[in-house]
């Protein structure tokens, strides 16, 4: 056995011991027979524990449940937690490169300091997840709920980033109530691309964010951190004092449809909706009327059936299908206008070349003609 297999060996049996330190959780899933726990996965033969070819070495929690586990600082580079339990767990500080973390419950897990370059996070749950200091260069996001996930100081870069805009996009046309913005550093995302309408901007740090091309006017920014500069950034000018003050003044709450009816347009209205109803000389209102009145408000404040998560979803697959057929056909243009100038090139290259034989056959001729004229000459 070589140094690398002790060394192997002993990291597995380190982590089945860090997963055992929580004995009520272990015996519980022991005597239901239901669960074992398991570092290295089933596919993984013992010859490849020992070394042998073809070895990954790969570690397997495939749809385990791994709740308040301790696994801080622990090197689980590439390991398998897809659709594993694994709420309130320890990952603080770990080596977590390219682990799939896909469908998996992350709620209330600790992630803070962990290198997460290259990992799965798709369709995840990421309830109060907290990533703080965390590398995400290369992570991949689509689909996760994000709903109160801290990203404070992480390490980001373009791929990771891009993940990032498109879920938070997402989630604010969508599902505004799940976007907590208070917990994420707003300066590497791209404002503009982000509809801020509908999303809770209280307590919201604005430090450092570019509001170029930020739609102001119907947002509530009365409890937000935004500075001057960055209104007349949004405004593209600088405000007056009446303007800044209407800006940051507290905005009404739109109503939702079907969520309250404003009766006095009903009985004090000016008729254009439903008339009004002049009841000074009614001796009482009859049955007939309320019934008349009640079908007038249910037609205007019944509510709109909610949209489906898979109506949701087929339409942002029409968006990006969209995206995509339009990113391709730039492409194909761009293909063709390279092939264009490389068809041209060659047939000026072509050109030259045969201007370039033309040449050196005549001045072939030229000299032998002269040689012929020389030789002429002589023999006279």
């Amino acid at each position: 056995m070589t140094a690398d297999d002790i060394k192997t060996t002993s990291k597995f049996d380190n982590i089945r011991s860090k997963i055992k330190e929580n004995q009520d959780y272990y015996d519980r899933f022991q005597n239901e027979n239901n669960f074992s726990w398991q570092a290295v996965s089933q596919s993984v033969q013992q010859s490849d524990l020992l070394g042998g070819a073809g070895s990954t070495k790969n570690i397997d929690f495939v749809g385990k449940n791994l709740e308040n586990g301790k696994f801080a600082k622990e090197d689980l580079q590439n390991a398998n937690f897809s659709v594993a339990n694994l709420t309130k767990v320890d990952l603080s500080g770990a080596d977590l490169r390219g682990v799939d973390f896909s469908g998996a419950n992350l709620t209330d897990a600790n992630l803070s300091g962990a290198d997460l370059s290259g990992a799965i996070l798709t369709g995840a749950v990421l309830h109060r997840t907290n990533f703080t200091g965390a590398k995400m260069y290369g992570v991949k996001l689509q689909e996760a709920d994000l709903e109160d996930a801290i990203f404070l100081d992480v390490a980001i870069d373009e791929i990771g980033i891009e993940e990032l805009q498109a879920l938070v996009e997402y989630l604010a046309k969508y599902y505004p109530h799940k976007l907590n913005l208070t917990r994420m550093n707003l300066t590497l995302l791209d404002l503009q691309k982000i509809d801020l309408s509908q999303v809770n901007l209280r307590g919201v740090d604005f430090t450092g964010c570019d509001f170029t091309g930020v739609n102001i006017m119907e947002l509530d920014l009365s409890e937000c951190i935004i500075t001057p500069q960055q209104i007349a950034q949004a405004l593209g000018r600088v405000p007056s004092k009446e303007e800044l003050a209407k800006i940051l003044a507290p905005k009404k709450k739109k109503t939702r449809g079907g969520a309250g009816i404003d009766l006095t347009e009903i009985f004090l209205g000016n008729g254009k909706t439903f008339g009004v109803w002049d009841v000074t000389n009614d001796k009482g209102v009859s049955i007939e009327t309320l019934m008349d009145v009640g079908r007038k408000v249910f037609r205007r404040g019944a509510r709109r059936p909610q949209v489906k998560d898979e109506e949701v979803l087929k339409s942002i697959k029409t968006e990006e299908e969209l995206k995509a057929k339009s990113h391709n056909e730039e492409l194909r243009k761009i293909i063709e206008e390279r092939k264009r100038k490389e068809l041209e090139a060659r047939i000026a290259k072509k050109k030259e070349i045969e201007q370039e034989a033309v040449k050196e056959k005549t001045k072939k001729e030229v000299d032998e003609r002269i040689i012929s004229m020389r030789d002429g000459r002589g023999g006279r």
